[in-house]
């Protein structure tokens, strides 16, 4: 089985030849997808969702597809231990490794997305509290493994995200369609994290704030529902908290046997 990696690329040629180098080690064959973003910069969803496409249309039904940072440098059985996790798991939609320092190897620098709003949090620490897999809330895009059954179910990542938050916003799609997000110990990669924070500019940062008021809006205030629905559609806060109220009670009474007990479904 050869695993798709896809790889959205810009201008640090040498982190490209050095995350390649590492994926050419792996245990298990890989193809690398890289979609040059140096002269024709879509960012990173819209390169991402290129990737997929081109395997999702291919013939050969491939389970898998990685997405991975070309700053991310993997050990030769992190791909294996991955594929090996969502064989496991049927309902593991998305699987992600240990990234760890630069600098120190034994300190993880992401293990399992924490807080993803208005800036990314991580569970973080030494190497050696990290010695089982674990169902993480959402994890870090710089490398993911997506189950292609999954992808087809519930579509490709959100393009209102340009360069930041379609990571968590995608694992919270996923799980709302009862998919699972693991973090998987044995599989680790050292993330160098270059190009994103030590080249910042005014415009990128200012497309950064873009995508974080988009997440807000789509997970947090309502506000998406409310430009999308009209005025005609728009519910005030009290009275969908009130109505909502109302129909779990008609639920629970639905749902309850003729001694009163909730029915498990």
């Amino acid at each position: 089985m050869r695993i798709p990696v896809i790889i959205p690329f810009y201008k640090r040629r040498d982190q490209l030849d050095r995350c390649l180098a590492h994926l050419r080690r792996q245990t298990v064959e890989v193809e690398a997808f890289v979609r040059d973003n140096t002269h024709d910069n879509v960012f990173f969803t819209a390169a991402v969702n290129e990737g997929l496409c081109r395997y999702l249309d291919r013939s050969d039904a491939v389970p898998y597809v990685m997405v991975l940072n070309q700053d991310m440098y993997l050990r030769p059985d992190a791909v294996e231990h991955l594929v090996q996790c969502m064989d496991r798991r049927p309902r593991c939609g998305i699987a992600a490794p240990l990234h760890l320092h630069r600098s120190n190897p034994r300190y993880v620098v992401s293990g399992g997305g924490l807080a993803a709003f208005p800036a990314g949090a991580w569970r973080h620490g030494p190497l050696a509290q990290f010695n089982q897999d674990t169902e993480a809330p959402w994890t870090d895009g710089a490398c993911l493994m997506l189950r292609r059954d999954m992808i087809q179910r519930i579509g490709l990542l959100d393009e209102n995200y340009v360069f930041i938050g379609s990571d968590s916003d995608y694992c919270f799609t996923a799980r709302l369609r009862g998919w699972q997000v693991w973090v998987v110990a044995a599989a680790r990669g050292v993330h160098e994290q270059g190009m994103s924070s030590r080249h910042a500019n005014p415009a990128l940062e200012a497309r950064k704030v873009q995508d974080m008021l988009y997440f807000g809006e789509k997970w947090l205030t309502g506000q998406a529902f409310a430009r999308l629905a009209g005025p005609a559609g728009q519910v005030a806060p009290e009275t969908a908290a009130a109505t909502l109220d109302r129909m779990r009670q008609v639920l629970m009474a639905a749902t309850a046997d003729p001694a009163g007990r909730v029915v498990a479904r």
